[in-house]
C-alpha cells in the first residue's frame, strides 16, 4: 500500500487501519508493489487517504480519547477510519477492540461499524445467524464449540443436532476463508477441534453443503445494486476468491435479493454486503460484511457501481460528524 502525500484539509480525511500480522510478509510485500485498488479510488474520489498499522497504535485516555500514533495524535483531526477488524490472533483482537472502542469514544467516524449493534453484529457469526433466522433467513443448523479441554463436547451435539457429515468447522470470527475445516467424519473434526481450539479462536460447525457457491449481495441504501457469485475451483471446498475461487457476475433471484435487502434494514445499515451459499435451488445464509468486504472482483460495469455507492457511503457518514475540531 502506498500513502498520499501530506494532509490536505481541504480533502476528508481517512485514516485506515490494517493488521498486516494477517498476512505472510510475502504478500504485503506484493500488496506494497502493488498498490491497493481500493486506496486509489478513495484518493481519486478526493479522500486523504493514510494507511496506519495497528501494531504502531496505543490506544489512550487522557482527557479525552486519543490514538497515539508515535508522538501523533490520530483523534487530534477529524477523520473517518477504517479498521481491519479480523484476525486470527486473540491478542490482536483484543488490541484492535480497544481501537475501535477508543475511535467511537472520540469525534471520529468508525466507518467499518455500519450496522444496529456493531459489537455484537460486526464480526460475529453466531449472532448473525439468530438474528437472520429470526428475519426468516434460511439458516444451516450450527453448533458452537466450547473452549479448551471442554471443546470436545461439541462432538456430543453434532452427533445430534447436525446431519452426518461431512462437516465445516470455521472461527466465529474471522474472513477470506480463512481457518476454515472441512472434516468428514466426528473423528476426523474431533482431531479439528484438538488442533483449532487452544489458539483461543471461537469455533462453529455446520454441515457441509456439496456442490455448493457462494454469492456476495452488495445492498446500498435499501436495494441491491449488484452480485458476485463464487465457486470453488476444482476438487476444492473454498468458494473466496483468495483462496482460489472462480468469481464471476450474477443476477439475485428475488427471494436473495428481498432477504438481503430486509437484513439491511434490520440492521439499519445504509451499505451491506451479505453472503449466502447456493447449491442447486437452495440457498442459505452465511455472514455479512460492511465497508471491508471486497468488491474488486465484479465485473467492470457493477464494480463501478459499487465503488460510487461506497464512496457515497463513507462520505455521507462522514457528513454526518461536525467536521475538523
Amino acid at each position: 500500500m502506498k500513502n498520499t502525500a501530506a494532509d490536505s484539509p481541504a480533502r476528508p480525511r481517512i485514516v485506515w487501519i490494517t493488521t498486516p500480522d494477517n498476512y505472510d510478509p510475502e504478500v504485503q510485500k506484493q500488496l506494497k508493489r502493488g498498490g491497493s485498488e481500493r486506496l486509489d479510488m478513495l484518493t481519486a474520489a478526493g479522500f486523504d487517504v493514510r494507511v496506519v498499522h495497528s501494531c504502531d497504535v496505543v490506544p489512550v485516555w487522557n482527557g479525552r480519547p486519543r490514538l497515539l500514533h508515535g508522538d501523533e495524535d490520530l483523534l487530534a483531526r477529524f477523520a473517518g477510519f477504517l479498521v481491519t477488524s479480523w484476525t486470527w490472533d486473540p491478542a490482536i483482537e483484543r488490541h484492535i477492540e480497544a481501537i475501535t472502542r477508543t475511535v467511537r469514544a472520540s469525534d471520529c467516524v468508525l466507518l467499518t461499524d455500519g450496522t444496529l449493534d456493531p459489537e455484537v453484529f460486526g464480526l460475529d457469526k453466531l449472532a448473525m445467524y439468530h438474528h437472520a433466522a429470526a428475519l426468516g433467513a434460511p439458516v444451516l443448523p450450527t453448533v458452537s464449540v466450547p473452549f479448551g479441554r471442554y471443546a470436545r463436547r461439541a462432538l456430543d451435539a453434532v452427533r445430534t443436532q447436525l446431519p452426518p457429515g461431512p462437516y465445516v468447522l470455521k472461527p466465529r470470527s474471522m474472513a477470506m476463508g480463512y481457518g476454515v475445516l472441512k472434516a468428514d467424519t466426528v473423528q476426523h473434526l474431533g482431531a479439528s477441534i484438538d488442533l483449532l481450539t487452544p489458539g483461543g479462536l471461537g469455533c462453529l460447525v455446520q454441515p457441509y453443503v456439496p456442490d455448493s457457491g457462494d454469492v456476495r449481495v452488495y445492498v446500498h441504501e435499501g436495494k441491491v445494486i449488484a452480485a458476485l457469485l463464487r465457486e470453488p475451483a476444482g476438487r476444492a471446498y473454498l468458494a473466496n476468491a483468495s483462496q482460489g475461487g472462480n468469481v464471476s457476475g450474477y443476477e439475485a433471484p428475488a427471494e436473495i435479493a428481498d432477504l438481503s435487502e430486509r437484513l439491511a434494514r434490520s440492521l439499519h445499515s445504509d451499505y451491506l454486503c451479505v453472503d449466502w451459499l447456493i447449491s442447486g435451488e437452495s440457498f442459505s445464509f452465511n455472514e455479512w460484511m460492511t465497508v471491508s468486504a471486497a468488491y474488486e472482483d465484479l465485473p467492470p460495469s457493477a464494480r463501478k457501481t459499487v465503488a460510487e455507492a461506497l464512496v457515497q457511503y463513507i462520505s455521507h457518514r462522514m457528513d454526518e460528524r461536525p467536521g475538523p475540531r
